[in-house]
């Protein structure tokens, strides 16, 4: 009895084919046994099998057709190949070459897989799989708190392109400016499979080394701006303002500064406007206000600032302003007021027609809701100087 055995790798699907006749010598008993072997019966689990292998980082395996296989085994093998090389986008990334033999043995095929992985990527089991994008944003943000440089994600449906997981991974970062001192610098290579099926890896690059990046990040995690304040007995516009009157107090303005993070506004205590925003994101974040950072211009000049959230209304805040010209200058703005001297995207931001303000905020007790804030008694002289 001979088996015949055809020897060929993906690539060599439309190359000349070599046969080679040699004489059947059965494998040992702890050899490849019956069990580990993966039995297919037509082309689609045959890829199955291979994309299998392959999900699990195996770097061989043992594939027996069935006796009743539907099609043409030599064929479907070579094309197998080809296609979870063309066709699947973990393949696509991580395999250089599959390569196999085949050999018939009595009245079935069985062949012996050998997959090649590139040097460069990412192991498998370290990859990321996901059916659909929903929770994306919590693996980006656990990635750049660990520090991490690279992360490989496969989705089975998405509909993020490369330049959007790039521009999710800054959105990702401005949500949560303390899970790195500096925002990560992204690349994104991305890999198409059939359908909707992506894998996208995600360079980051902190601009630093490692041991800076942890001693940093340890830093901000250890401040604690508000441990002497009962924040608990505080009504969220309280917080709010406690959250700026930190900042005003402990962060310098400088508008050329190089500080555009929430490190270099909370720990450097200098920052640019970006800086400061970024800084009072995290400290709202803290206390449980939502808050969103705002790129847009101040007298024609480009500028940050933020939006915060009370009670299902929102306002401006424009931590510099206070600084500059007193808390009445830059908190709980409206989109009108905020309006004479700033501009930005409306379309991309809430509208900000809030009722309350900040004179009144002060007569108003704290912890108090803050909805009829604007029917409280008329501020006094002394709070109406901002004193």
């Amino acid at each position: 009895m001979a088996a015949v055995c055809f020897l060929c790798g993906c690539g060599s699907v439309f190359d000349k084919e070599y046969v080679v006749v040699s004489d059947y010598v059965p494998p040992a008993q702890d050899n490849v046994s019956r069990e580990d072997k993966i039995t297919v019966r037509d082309l689609n689990e045959l890829k199955a099998a291979l994309l299998g292998l392959v999900s699990s980082g195996e770097d061989d395996g043992a594939i027996q057709f069935d006796a009743a296989y539907q099609g043409d085994t030599a064929a479907d093998m070579a094309s197998a190949c080809w296609q979870v090389r063309t066709q699947d986008a973990l393949c696509a990334y991580c395999v250089d070459n599959i390569s196999y033999e085949l050999s018939k043995i009595v009245n079935h095929y069985e062949a012996e897989i050998s997959i090649h992985y590139s040097p460069a990527a990412l192991n498998a089991a370290d990859i990321r799989q996901m059916q659909y994008s929903t929770g994306i944003e919590d693996i980006i943000r656990s990635a750049m708190e660990a520090g991490n440089r690279r992360l490989v994600i496969l989705i089975t449906r998405s509909f993020y392109s490369g330049e959007e997981m790039e521009s999710l991974v800054g959105r990702v970062y401005r949500s949560y400016p303390a899970s790195a001192p500096a925002e990560p610098k992204a690349s994104v290579n991305m890999f198409s499979g059939s359908g909707r099926q992506r894998l996208y890896e995600i360079l980051l690059d902190y601009g630093m080394t490692g041991e800076e990046l942890e001693a940093r990040r340890a830093e901000l995690l250890a401040l604690e701006p508000f441990r002497d304040a009962d924040t608990e007995m505080l009504d969220p516009a309280h917080r709010a303002l406690l959250a700026a009157d930190y900042l005003v107090d402990n962060c310098v303005y400088a508008a050329d500064s190089q500080g555009h993070s929430a490190y270099a506004a909370l720990v450097g205590q200098e920052a640019d406007s970006e800086g400061m925003a970024l800084a009072y994101v995290e400290l709202c974040r803290r206390l449980e206000v939502p808050c969103q950072i705002v790129y847009g211009q101040k007298n024609r000049e480009n500028h940050s600032w933020n939006i915060i959230e009370l009670d299902e209304k929102s306002y401006h805040v424009d931590l510099t302003a206070c600084q500059a010209q007193g808390m009445p200058g830059g908190f709980l703005l409206r989109d009108e007021e905020a309006w004479v001297s700033y501009r930005w995207d409306t379309a991309a931001y809430p509208v900000c027609d809030g009722p309350l303000h900040y004179q009144a905020l002060l007569a108003q007790p704290e912890g108090t809701p803050e909805a009829g804030a604007e029917e409280t008694a008329e501020p006094s002289e002394e709070i109406l100087n901002g004193s």
